[in-house]
């Protein structure tokens, strides 16, 4: 791999530290209310499948010899770590952390989507280049979305097969609840966005069919 650093390599790094302020986000949260057993959690978790990367300069952290495996070394890290701590967290302190947990996904996708929004006058079609600069779905030669329908005001996409079950089964994690996460995630960017949109999907052959519709 080439050495040279260039804008799609940010553009990732941006989505994996994202996606791990949201772990640190929900941590903070949980150990507020539950305490030295909730940072118990936490702390062995990160032992176990690495630290939250620094808060650097990505020129200052990644392997410059080694620039894809390093980038999919963090992606694998942070959602492994994730996915540990959840279930770890709902293990423990049961259901009521869950509403907790979601809450925190919900307040980032909506924030995410009216930073994305608040500029632009957004349809269907940008929605969903704006969601992809900020939700984190592999590296970009994964190609796991097809967008099937593109019109000003819907846009389909199905999502063949999925990133992220495999880490939560590594794990010993129920991926039930990283789907009800992420989507919980994805409606509440699509909402703030675009206000007149929303979004829905159903299970479907192996993967989901995704929408993005005027309510």
């Amino acid at each position: 791999m080439s050495a040279f650093l260039g804008p799609i390599h940010h553009w990732l790094f941006n989505k994996i530290t994202l996606f791990e302020d949201l772990e640190k986000d929900i941590n903070r949260k949980v150990v507020a209310k539950y305490g030295q057993q909730a940072s118990t959690i936490q702390s062995e978790a990160e032992k176990k499948y690495g630290a939250f990367i620094p808060e650097l300069p990505l020129e200052n952290l990644i392997d410059t010899n080694n620039i894809h495996g390093w980038l999919q070394n963090r992606i694998s890290i942070a959602e492994k770590r994730q996915a540990e701590t959840l279930t770890s967290f709902v293990n423990a302190f049961g259901g009521e952390v869950i509403s907790m947990i979601e809450d925190r996904y919900v307040a980032q996708g909506a924030k995410a989507g009216k930073v994305a929004g608040e500029s632009k006058s957004l349809e269907a079609p940008s929605i969903y280049q704006e969601l992809n600069n900020y939700l984190l779905e592999g590296m970009p030669c994964d190609n796991v979305n097809s967008v099937t329908i593109s019109e000003p005001n819907f846009l389909e996409w199905n999502t063949i097969g999925c990133l992220h079950k495999p880490y939560w089964n590594e794990v010993g994690a129920d991926s039930k609840l990283m789907y009800q996460l992420r989507f919980a995630w994805i409606k509440a960017f699509i909402e703030n966005a675009n206000s007149k949109y929303t979004y829905r999907n159903e299970a479907k052959n192996q993967g989901f069919v995704h929408q993005i519709i005027e309510k």
